[in-house]
C-alpha cells in the first residue's frame, strides 16, 4: 500500500469528488456492518453445531460407544479449530475495513470512527480475544471427553458411570 493514500484516491476525479467520496464512505461503512453481522451468524452456527456434536458425543460416552464418542469428539475439535480460524479471518477483514475507513475519514469533516477507537482503546479487551474462548472451551471439553472415554475403555470405571 502506498504512502499518503496515493493508492486510495483518484487524483484526477473531478468536481464531484467530495460528494461521491461521502457516498462511497457510507457504502463502505455499511459493508463493515455486514461483516459484523456475518461474523455473529458464523459464531451462532459454530456454537449450535458444537452443542449438537458435543451432546451426541456425550450421549455416546454414556452408552459406552467408545469409537463413536472419540470420532465425534475429534470432529468437534476440528470444528472448533475451524471456528477459531474463522474468528481470526473476520478480525483481519474488520481491521482492513477500518484502516480504509480511517483513511477515507481523513478527507471528511470529522474522523468519528478513529476518534471512537482512540476513546475506547484503553478500555478495549478485544472482542476477538473473548470470542476465541468459546471454541477453546469446546476443545477442552472434547479433549476431556476423549481422555475419559479412553480411560473407561481401558477398564477403569468412574463412580458416575451408569453401566
Amino acid at each position: 500500500m502506498g504512502d499518503d493514500n496515493e493508492d486510495l484516491f483518484n487524483k484526477e476525479y473531478g468536481d464531484n469528488f467530495k460528494k461521491h467520496l461521502l457516498e462511497q464512505y457510507k457504502l463502505f461503512v455499511g459493508t463493515s456492518l455486514d461483516v459484523t453481522s456475518k461474523r455473529l451468524e458464523s459464531n451462532k452456527f459454530h456454537l449450535t453445531l458444537n452443542s449438537v456434536v458435543f451432546g451426541f458425543s456425550s450421549y455416546m460416552a454414556v452408552l459406552n460407544q467408545h469409537f463413536v464418542n472419540i470420532l465425534f469428539s475429534a470432529i468437534g475439535i476440528l470444528i472448533s479449530f475451524v471456528w477459531v480460524k474463522n474468528i481470526l479471518a473476520y478480525r483481519e477483514l474488520n481491521r482492513a475495513k477500518f484502516e480504509v475507513i480511517h483513511k477515507l475519514e481523513m478527507r471528511l469533516p470529522a474522523r468519528l470512527f478513529k476518534y471512537e477507537e482512540e476513546c475506547y482503546l484503553d478500555k478495549y479487551h478485544g472482542l476477538t480475544s473473548l470470542e476465541k474462548f468459546y471454541p477453546i472451551i469446546f476443545i477442552i471439553l472434547y479433549s476431556i471427553l476423549i481422555v475419559l472415554t479412553i480411560v473407561n475403555a481401558l477398564g477403569y470405571h468412574f463412580p458416575f458411570n451408569t453401566t
